[in-house]
């Protein structure tokens, strides 16, 4: 080989890299997109208890032997990133978890789906406020589009005629909001954890375990007070939506892993738009997906990757 040759091919594996890092991303995307349809479907016929309790234990079937066979004791570990991630997962793996999963059985997967994905404006938000970072034009236009985007979504959804009228239809657009708010908080912790050395997907599981731990102690209090039952048995869209869930962590690490955040963050906010072309075609009946809905998802969409890439 000549030397000559040396050089493109040197630079051919970060190239490769970022093409699958591309790849995961879009795998992500399309997980995140299944989840939240599976969650429109599963829940006509079980409840949101026996779903999360689904989700939980597949998530924790498939982390667990994973995590502790690619890492093993200690797994770098710190009492730092411990509380860090174990804080983070009980905000954005379960009370963002539960928030979106009641927003989609209100709202619907394609109008619950865009609200959560405004969580971008929160992070930007706190870091402009709070940390004194500077807003730039690129995120300034960004936020409009989130913002006009977020409300488009909100007017589309009083008028639709599968929502409650008044205060009812405030509260049902308020859980997806709820579930942005917290995914906005996350990554502060995540990032706190993430900087003591501790790897991403022993990050993830320690995530999963305090947000499963807190739902069991949530499920057991329950138990006791009320007399009420354990969750059931999942059901077949129960473990589809424990699966796309599951796929999605695998796939974004995946993604991370292999290209920046700053193209990664971009692909999976297209997740929007995947989830109203499914309603269309899959949940027709249950869904009303209108051309106006369609436009403030799009608009919604190309703020996100703004205010990302800003």
């Amino acid at each position: 080989m000549d030397s000559s040759d040396a050089p493109s091919c040197l630079g051919a594996e970060p190239m490769v890299a970022g093409t699958l890092g591309v790849g995961f991303a879009v795998l992500a995307a399309v997980a995140l997109a299944a989840q939240s349809l599976a969650v429109r479907v599963s829940t006509r016929t079980r409840s949101l208890t026996d779903l999360v309790a689904g989700v939980f234990a597949v998530n924790l079937l498939v982390l667990l032997p994973v995590t502790a066979v690619v890492y093993g004791p200690p797994y770098g570990l710190t009492a730092r990133s411990v509380v860090a991630f174990a804080v983070g997962g009980l905000l954005g793996s379960l009370l963002a978890r539960v928030a979106l999963f009641v927003g989609i059985q209100r709202l619907g997967a394609s109008r619950a789906e865009p609200l959560k994905s405004t969580f971008p404006l929160v992070a930007v938000l706190g870091a402009v406020l709070l940390l004194d970072e500077p807003l730039t034009t690129t995120l300034a236009v960004g936020v409009v589009l989130l913002v006009g985007g977020a409300v488009a979504v909100s007017w589309d959804t009083r008028a639709s005629p599968l929502t409650p009228a008044g205060r009812r239809a405030w509260v049902d657009i308020g859980f997806p909001l709820a579930a942005a708010l917290l995914l906005g908080l996350d990554p502060v912790f995540t990032r706190t954890g993430l900087a003591e050395g501790t790897p991403a997907l022993v990050g993830v599981t320690v995530r999963v375990v305090a947000a499963a731990s807190g739902f069991g102690l949530y499920l057991l209090v329950r138990r006791l007070r009320e007399r009420r039952p354990w969750p059931a048995r999942p059901d077949r869209w129960t473990l589809v939506t424990a699966l796309a869930n599951t796929a999605y962590l695998g796939t974004y690490l995946a993604a991370l892993d292999r290209a920046p955040v700053s193209v990664v963050a971009p692909v999976l906010g297209a997740s929007p738009l995947l989830v109203v072309v499914g309603s269309a075609l899959f949940l027709g009946r249950e869904e009303r997906v209108t051309a106006r809905l369609v436009g403030a998802v799009v608009v919604l969409v190309a703020g996100v990757v703004l205010v990302v890439g800003g």
